[in-house]
């Protein structure tokens, strides 16, 4: 059988494209930028750079220019094009340069948006390279691509992120400067040299935007997806005109109404490109609801989206379903939550990747930078037990009415599984002791068993109160001479920009300082085996922003819909 199948890639608006600034003919009496995103190494490294040139071109001449807003809960941007305090300044200072030196791509989502701030120098009329480590070329090639800009000059320096090392000072006596000047005649090229044809005129990168995307057997279509990167290595069904149409009887919008438009690609989410993926993934059209309103969840700017997706770090998400809905669709939420025995868990967390994958233009080794990767990346779904739990629905600690039926959103990175005690300070002292947090301003999402959220509601513990508990007992060294996770490294901190808005940080370092900094990025969910104690503590999240809570809204034909697929969900 041939079956023709409809395109799950979303359609982005299209970029104007130019050409590179001419370069300086030579860089005597010239003077030079030095352009840093928030990190405080990344400015040392451009020190070095200056140092260098200054030996060439004495006459040369230096300005600097960092930007100091980063990806975090407490900033509403971190791309100076898009920052309207900060672009006139910027702007100011690159009239008195003549080219600029950005530094350093070391790490996924930061060379990101260190090249989406670099881009903007060449759009605003002026010549610069980036420099950055060789395994991020391209996803600041994407980056650039991205802004208008892909002929955009890079250099390799293959300096590695210094800010987990608590002492620098050998490394920038020695292998700082080694890796500089290595790369000081690529830094003066990038500059100097003509520009070629190709960088005057950059051809366009163009994609496939048909409708039907292939025709062949179902073999045939599954090895296409898979080979151009639009499905993970596991079958997916064919998004058939048939199949795509009866998807889209979940929801009364409209096929090309833009639910979103998902970074980095900026892809059209439409209610159809949505309805294509849940598809593949084996939805039914009753997860329809779910799905658009995680879609909403992932693009609210509070997310910071591509630094999870675009990162070194191997990030997750994970969709926490609460209210009636649970019910409709039969969510688990009792023992092995989040094992992928039953179809809307599996189905619904496939589809979000997918969709994260073939409309945010994720791909693997390029925008996706995870050292490890992570397992959940296929997709994670789970449903509450809000009549197991002795608490309030996490939905409506997030501010929606119970009758709601609701999902909210997490990026977890590491999962610590089974923290068993017979009493109420047992359970909070292995909390406490043994979650291991990651990033500047920590989260973690709690997966508490019934019985032991019962236990805790019965010793005057309300989910405010745990949360409470955990912000201030679950404590590190803030001194220290490793760089073990365990340790808190005051100098990355404050290096990397990133000082706690409202948490002090402690004047020496024999104090102790709080693993999360505040009860922002804690959400706490009822789920797993009831009767039994325990509890799963998904670690990371938070830095960027998130829990990320959306109202589902449910189509006029809910009923008569549900009854058609009741028995899909037994």
């Amino acid at each position: 059988m041939e079956y023709s199948v409809l395109n799950p890639r979303g359609e982005a608006d299209p970029v104007k494209t130019i050409g590179l600034q001419p370069r300086l003919s030579d860089l005597n009496n010239k003077t030079i930028g030095l352009f840093a995103w928030f990190k405080g190494h990344w400015v040392l490294i451009l020190e070095e750079v200056a140092r260098q040139l200054q030996e060439r071109y004495p006459n040369i001449k230096f300005t600097r220019f960092q930007y100091t807003k980063n990806l975090d809960s407490y900033n509403q941007v971190a791309e100076i094009a898009k920052d309207p305090e900060v672009r006139p300044l910027f702007e100011e200072w690159l009239s008195g340069v003549d080219a600029v030196i950005s530094a350093n791509g070391d790490a996924g989502s930061c060379t990101l948006y260190l090249a989406y701030n670099t881009a903007l120098v060449e759009l605003l009329g002026k010549p610069v390279v980036m420099l950055l480590n060789s395994e991020f070329e391209g996803i600041a090639r994407r980056a650039v691509s991205l802004r208008g800009v892909p002929a955009m000059r890079f250099v390799e320096i293959n300096i590695p992120e210094l800010s987990n090392d608590r002492n620098i000072e050998p490394l920038l006596r020695e292998f700082v400067p080694r890796r500089v000047s290595e790369a000081l005649d690529g830094i003066i090229d990038a500059l100097t040299a003509p520009l070629t044809p190709a960088e005057k005129n950059p051809p366009v990168e163009k994609e496939d935007t048909s409708r039907i995307i292939f025709k062949g057997s179902l073999s045939e279509v599954n090895r296409y997806f898979y080979k151009n990167g639009l499905a993970y290595g596991m079958p997916v069904l064919p998004p058939t005109e048939e199949a795509v149409e009866e998807m889209l009887k979940g929801t009364d919008l409209p096929p090309d109404h833009v639910v979103a438009r998902i970074p980095p690609k900026m892809g059209k989410a439409t209610v159809e490109k949505i309805a294509i993926n849940a598809v593949m993934a084996g939805c039914l059209p009753t997860y329809m609801p779910v799905l658009i309103a995680a879609v909403e969840a992932l693009v609210d700017p509070r997310m910071w989206l591509e630094a999870y997706t675009c990162s070194c770090a191997s990030w997750a998400p994970l969709l926490i379903v609460n209210g009636p809905i649970r019910k409709d669709l039969q969510i688990n939420s009792g023992a092995g939550v989040f094992s992928p025995y039953y179809k809307a868990n599996a189905a619904i967390g496939h589809a979000v990747g997918l969709m994260i994958m073939n409309i945010g233009g994720i791909r693997h080794g390029i925008e996706d930078m995870g050292v490890f990767g992570h397992e959940g990346r296929f997709g994670m779904c789970i449903a509450e037990d809000e009549e197991a739990s002795p608490w309030e629905p996490l939905h409506v600690y997030y501010g929606l009415n119970k009758e709601d039926s609701a999902v909210t959103v997490f990026w977890p990175n590491t999962r610590a599984l089974g923290l068993y005690g017979k009493d109420v300070g047992g359970i909070l002292k292995g909390i406490c002791d043994h979650i291991q947090v990651f990033g500047f301003d920590p989260g973690c999402a709690f997966v508490v068993c019934p019985e032991t959220a019962r236990l805790l509601q019965e010793n005057g513990y309300s989910r405010k109160d745990f949360i409470a508990y955990i912000v201030e007992y679950a404590r590190r060294p803030a001194g220290g001479t490793s760089a073990s996770i365990s340790d808190f490294n005051m100098r990355w901190m404050i290096d990397n920009q990133h000082i706690p808005k409202d948490v002090p940080l402690p004047a020496e370092g024999t104090r102790s300082v709080r693993k999360f900094f505040s009860s922002m990025h804690l959400p706490v969910v009822v789920a797993g085996l009831n009767f039994s104690q325990g509890i799963a503590m998904y670690g990371g999240g938070g830095d960027h922003g998130g829990p990320i809570t959306k109202k589902i809204q449910l189509p006029k034909n809910w009923e008569a819909l549900k009854a058609k697929y009741e028995e899909w969900n037994k």
